[in-house]
């Protein structure tokens, strides 16, 4: 739309503001930059919009409300005021320094891991805010223009052009607006918008500039550049936040902001590789083994491939079961991409028995001297899928295993599967030290099968929903549980993870 304002150098709005010049343009209004004739020295930024006579009281509310806002990362409104011979109304707010953040990202040729996690807390650090507030504010158009960064690294909104209100009863929004790219399904109608929407934003904006200003949507593209930069570890973060239905996204603004910070706090910069492989030739064995069927060792298995995926360059899941479908069903659905291994001369013969999801590589039934290659010195992880069948080969992988993990049930009436198994499997377990898993177990069923089994390594592990980009907390659990088989380098490189991992088994 083409604005026809009449604002030109030394204009005068208001008796008070003149105007210096035009900082920018949008598709409903200008901003100019103002000085204060009442208050030498002093300069604002003057937002103008065109009104039409339907819209004049509609924004004469907004600006009620944006004006009692006062936050630091939010630009403090002063003055509105409607000039009804012109047909434009008139913000008048804090000028801010600093340039639009994607102007900055590509004039500097992209972000560091830590420059963008600390720009996404400091976003939600404004989300919160204004979502805290009574009603609560939706923002529903965060983008990088809408946004300005300044030297020190800070980040200011500085549009509010279609924010609105939270009303309870209220179905759907009133106006459908947003930018394509950046905007929440539900933006588009339907059913009406809240906080979670502005979260949907944010994973769009933080992966268009985590991918240099390339992807706002989620893709298997978008997941393998951020992987070449080193990205990976704000994956599950980003998929979460991007997810269609409201409800499978975080529910707050702080809880989102919590999730980046660990980030920070349990990792060095992905550049540095914190989960970097470099002490050993041969890889390390996870091998995950269940006492019965249907109980989640291949939902585990999966999980703690991806999660070791997001710092090793080359990580392998098996499937050792050959009565099992699960690999031959995910190729399917995933229509992964085969022919993974035609660059590598020991294992171009597994060409039909390979394909890749996310940077994994799944193997299914390969035949002994198949399973002796892919533990060369190819992989730094391999993960075993036993399944739950008691076949001499898998007790053998079970027992050699770097890493042993026994996944049982949580179910009352399956208790007994793991005291049969340690029972029968004596031998086994002498020379293998076995960590069990109890996905979702309540505590106290944690500490009966440590009683009735007498192996005390039993823990619950979490729920997770998408083992494929598993959440930070799954991440550290398995940590804290298992970082003590780790290789060193690893543990040593995660030292944050020692007193959570005390304070976690205290609590199972």
């Amino acid at each position: 739309m083409t604005l026809e304002s009449g604002l030109v150098k030394g204009a005068i709005l208001a008796q008070r503001y003149q105007i210096e010049h035009l900082i920018g343009v949008g598709g409903m209004s200008r901003v100019y930059l103002a000085s204060d004739l009442k208050l030498p020295g002093k300069r604002w930024a003057i937002k103008e919009s065109s009104v039409s006579a339907n819209r004049g009281d509609h924004l004469a509310e907004e600006a009620e409300v944006l004006i009692s806002l006062q936050h630091h990362r939010l630009p403090h409104i002063v003055d509105f005021f409607h000039l009804s011979n012109t047909g434009f109304c008139y913000l008048v707010m804090d000028f801010i320094e600093g340039v639009h953040l994607d102007k900055y990202v590509m004039g500097k040729g992209g972000l560091s891991f830590e420059e963008l996690i600390k720009i996404g807390v400091q976003i939600c650090e404004g989300l919160q805010y204004l979502h805290d507030h009574q009603p609560p504010i939706i923002h529903r158009d965060l983008k990088p223009s809408n946004l300005l960064i300044n030297s020190k690294l800070e980040i200011t909104f500085i549009d509010f052009g279609i924010a609105r209100t939270y009303k309870e009863a209220s179905q759907e929004d009133t106006v459908k607006l947003g930018t394509v790219g950046f905007a929440a399904p539900e933006q588009y109608g339907g059913k009406q918008s809240d906080g979670r929407a502005d979260l949907y934003s944010l994973g769009a904006l933080l992966l268009y500039l985590g991918t240099d200003c390339q992807y706002t949507l989620w893709s298997d593209d978008a997941d393998k550049r951020l992987r070449n930069k080193g990205f990976a570890h704000i994956s599950p973060i980003l998929c979460r936040l991007l997810r269609t239905s409201p409800e499978d996204r975080y529910n707050t603004a702080h809880q989102t902001a919590e999730a980046l910070k660990l980030l920070l706090q349990t990792s060095q910069k992905p550049s540095d590789r914190s989960f970097a492989v470099t002490t050993y030739r041969r890889p390390f064995v996870i091998a995950v083994m269940g006492t019965g069927p249907g109980i989640g060792v291949t939902h585990l298995s999966i999980a703690i491939a991806h999660l070791l995926s997001r710092r090793a360059e080359k990580v392998a899941i098996i499937e050792l079961d050959p009565k099992s479908t699960a690999f031959t069903a995910l190729s399917e659905i995933f229509e992964a991409e085969k022919g993974i291994f035609r660059n590598n001369a020991k294992l171009s013969h597994l060409q039909n028995k390979g394909f890749q999801i996310k940077g994994v590589q799944y193997i299914r039934s390969p035949a002994r001297n198949e399973l002796l290659a892919l533990f060369s010195d190819y992989y730094e992880f391999v993960i075993c899928d036993l399944g739950s069948g008691r076949r001499k080969e898998c007790l053998e992988e079970f027992q050699r295993a770097d890493l042993s993990l026994l996944v049982c049930s949580g179910a009352e009436w399956r208790q007994e599967e793991l005291v049969t198994f340690a029972d029968q499997f004596k031998d086994v377990r002498a020379a293998s030290k076995w960590i069990c898993c109890v996905p979702f177990g309540r505590k106290e069923i944690v500490r009966q099968l440590r009683k009735t089994s007498g192996i005390k390594e039993v823990y619950s592990f979490p729920a997770e929903a998408d083992p494929f980009s598993p959440s930070g907390f799954t991440e550290e659990v398995f940590m804290e549980v298992c970082g003590d088989a780790l290789p060193q380098n690893i543990i040593q490189q995660r030292s944050g993870f020692g007193l959570g991992r005390k304070r976690w088994r205290r609590n199972n």
